[in-house]
């Protein structure tokens, strides 16, 4: 071989080498890297209505405030969280302020629930924070989201002395019993769903008055109810129960009946909700039908019978009889304000899609209000809650 294929081979083969380590470098580079100890992982985030503007705020864990739980979950007293805020005219703009003035990269992989002020929902709506929200690479559409009674910002900061944070008691809180665990994705669902308004659980901070350990606590037993988009009332008390036996979210929960002049707790155990349309001489309207299982709790007149079948069957009676109310009061409630945030519009354009779709489709706003309900219900006391006669029954 020749000198110059020699040098020609040599020269190829630092080139290819050349080559070589540099697409190592570009492939095992750390350029973007973020060390943990330069982010601030958001564990909730609260929006409301300020003048003009929109107050963003986010609740931040504090790690050198969570080494013991000693006054109210942080070292030395200290809150083991802190909460910062920022305005501006639109969500990212005020999340953008935020993030100019702290010293660590916002993370909102970790966000586990969103708090919107009701002054927000009723006057600007939550479609705006939605399409803010969902724009964000970092989202979880299984983030759960509600609305506060006041400022989502004083609810973050609640004084909260059982959970190290409060963005954890809301997240519990979420899930109760009481209340609806409703997601982002959710919601997304019902806001572009014809014949079908959304609905969010309505969280309030309740203070405990105990001289010496004042604190507070996060209530979740309401309904806030949506139409376009916009809060237009919420659901209460026994319109709450009503809202949740038609929508079948049931977890246990126990009512109280009064019978003879006694009063008695019972256990809702299990319901099975049927919802019909009925369209007759061109006219909707709605069957509802429930059925359910119920569990003695507690009964204050320790001398009732519960082998006689007629007692038995009045007590049945009275408890489909409160249900059948509860229901009947949510049902006006919701067409007071307008929500149909069972779907009944829905369920019509499922059951006549071509009539629906001809006559009550582009008239349903007016039309919901005005549609006619009939509720009817059963209930069957299927364990009494002992294994043998009251033991406050004396021997005859």
């Amino acid at each position: 071989m020749s000198n110059t294929a020699m040098k020609i081979n040599h020269l190829n083969h630092a080139l290819s080498v050349s080559i070589c380590l540099g697409l190592l470098l570009l492939l095992t580079g750390c350029w973007d890297r973020r060390e943990i100890n330069d982010v601030a992982f958001v564990l909730a985030g609260g929006a409301d209505k300020e003048g003009d503007n929109i107050r963003i705020s986010v609740l931040i864990p504090l790690t050198g405030n969570m080494g013991s739980m000693g006054g109210g979950g942080g070292s030395g007293g200290q809150k083991p969280f802190t909460v910062k805020t920022e305005l501006g005219k639109t969500v990212s703009e005020a999340v953008s302020k935020l993030q100019n003035r702290l010293p660590r990269h916002l993370f909102f992989g970790h966000r586990r629930v969103i708090i919107i002020g009701e002054e927000l929902a009723r006057t600007e709506g939550i479609e705006t924070i939605l399409d803010a929200i969902t724009r964000t690479p970092e989202k979880r559409l299984s983030t759960f989201i509600a609305i506060s009674e006041g400022k989502a910002h004083d609810l973050l900061n609640a004084d909260i002395r059982l959970e190290r944070f409060s963005a954890e008691s809301l997240r519990e809180e979420l899930q109760s019993e009481t209340s609806a665990d409703i997601n982002l994705m959710e919601i997304i669902g019902k806001l572009i769903t014809v014949g079908e308004d959304a609905y969010f659980p309505y969280v309030q901070k309740v203070k405990t008055a105990i001289k010496g350990q004042e604190s507070e606590d996060i209530r979740s037993e309401s309904f806030a109810l949506f139409h376009n988009g916009r809060m237009t009332g919420k659901l209460e008390g026994k319109t709450a129960v009503g809202f949740r036996l038609l929508n079948q979210y049931i977890r246990n929960y126990d009512e109280t009946i009064k019978l003879d002049g006694k009063y008695s707790t019972v256990t809702i155990n299990q319901v099975k909700t049927s919802i019909k349309p009925i369209m007759k001489n061109d006219e909707l309207s709605y069957r509802i039908h429930f059925m359910v299982k119920v569990s003695m709790d507690e009964d204050l007149n320790l001398e009732r019978n519960y082998d006689y079948s007629e007692q038995r069957k009045q007590i049945e009676q009275i408890i489909a009889q409160q249900m059948a109310d509860n229901i009947n009061l949510a049902i006006n409630k919701m067409q007071q304000n307008n929500s149909d945030a069972i779907g009944f519009g829905l369920q019509a354009y499922r059951a006549y899609p071509h009539i629906w779709n001809t006559k009550y489709r582009k008239e349903w706003d007016a039309l919901f209000p005005k549609i006619k309900f009939e509720v009817t219900g059963d209930a069957n006391l299927f364990r009494l809650g002992m294994i043998r006669e009251s033991l406050g029954r004396k021997d005859q």
